[in-house]
């Protein structure tokens, strides 16, 4: 395995996305999110990604030349179209606008059509926490997990975002998918030739398995309840918005050429308006100091708080750089010479 620095991987990525026709400010938010991810552990929605959207953006089923509008405003709602650009571009612009209402009315919330996958929801909470509100953002994908009591497709992983403003400028952030594990965690494995474990997956059959080349869905964090979490993320991210549906929305692997037409939704809300954000703000890390001094368990090391396990991990690599698997280098490294790209030193 192969550590790379974030600076040098980022222009790596926004090299390899440039040159496949996206427009600079746009691979440079796109390429700041995957590593961004991937300093923060996520490496199911970091730099492992960067090929597939080389090869949409060449195919024609993300837009190069991305300009979200704004459809509709009324109050402290809004709807967005992401013009079939990049997931962030659309969620960055939303998110931004998020805010904006929020600062004007309390909170803000801005739905999104039209557009594609968005990486970490994280990315987007984060930046409404840094803006001194709490966040909350999901999506839905095209559908890769079973119903509960299922053996076909119905839902996408559908994650969950909060993030909130702690004292001194810290910041809470809890990013979840409503599925067992992320997807793109059973790509990796495969991708690296390693078994997964026993309950991320499922084969045709429906049967548990830990051959991730067998996985034909994920499953529902926690059974029925996980489930439950997906449909409400589908009613915010896909209903609501006018976007995709189940499977109305384009596969992220599938078609390159077919725009996906994934939905977003995004909140932010103001503290300031209830309890006062410094207020909050200490409440909040009093709740959380009281979570992790909880005795720990027989068979556990410790007790943590939503978010330490990211937190630990960019710590980690920002200071010895982040690991590259060997597959994910090798198709890195073929993209960039077929797109003339200089891979770092």
């Amino acid at each position: 395995m192969r550590r790379i620095e974030a600076g040098a991987l980022e222009r790596w990525v926004r090299g390899l996305l440039a040159a496949a026709g996206l427009r600079d400010d746009a691979a440079v938010t796109v390429a700041d999110s995957l590593v961004d991810a991937s300093l923060r552990g996520v490496d199911s929605h970091g730099v492992a990604r960067t090929t597939i959207y080389v090869e949409r953006l060449r195919a024609g089923g993300i837009n190069a030349r991305p300009e979200p509008k704004v459809e509709r405003r009324e109050g402290a709602i809004a709807l967005v179209h992401g013009d079939d650009g990049p997931g962030q571009v659309a969620g960055v612009f939303a998110t931004d606008l998020s805010i904006e209402l929020a600062r004007e009315h309390g909170v803000g919330v801005v739905a999104v059509r039209g557009s594609s996958h968005y990486g970490a929801a994280a990315y987007y909470t984060r930046r409404a926490a840094e803006a001194g509100l709490i966040g909350m953002s999901s999506t839905n994908s095209d559908p890769l997990v079973v119903p509960y009591g299922g053996m076909g497709h119905a839902l996408g992983t559908n994650p969950i975002s909060l993030a909130a403003p702690l004292p001194d400028g810290g910041i809470f952030d809890l990013d979840m998918a409503t599925s067992q594990v992320a997807i793109n965690k059973i790509y990796n494995a495969r991708d690296e030739g390693r078994p997964i474990p026993t309950g991320w997956g499922v084969d045709a059959e429906g049967r548990p398995t830990t051959d991730p080349a067998q996985v034909h869905a994920g499953v529902p964090l926690g059974g029925y309840k996980g489930y439950a979490l997906a449909v409400l993320v589908e009613i915010l991210a896909g209903v609501l918005t006018g976007a995709g549906i189940t499977h109305s929305v384009g596969k992220l692997y599938g078609d390159p050429s077919q725009p996906q037409d994934v939905g977003h939704f995004h909140l932010a809300m103001d503290p300031e308006r209830t309890v006062g954000r410094d207020r909050f703000a200490t409440l909040l890390a009093g709740l959380l100091d009281e979570l992790v001094r909880v005795p720990v368990a027989p068979g556990h090391e410790e007790v943590l708080a939503p978010g330490d396990p990211e937190k630990r991990a960019r710590i980690d690599r920002e200071r010895d750089g982040v690991p590259v698997e060997p597959a994910l280098l090798a198709s890195l490294e073929a993209k960039s010479a077929e797109l003339g790209v200089t891979p770092p030193d």
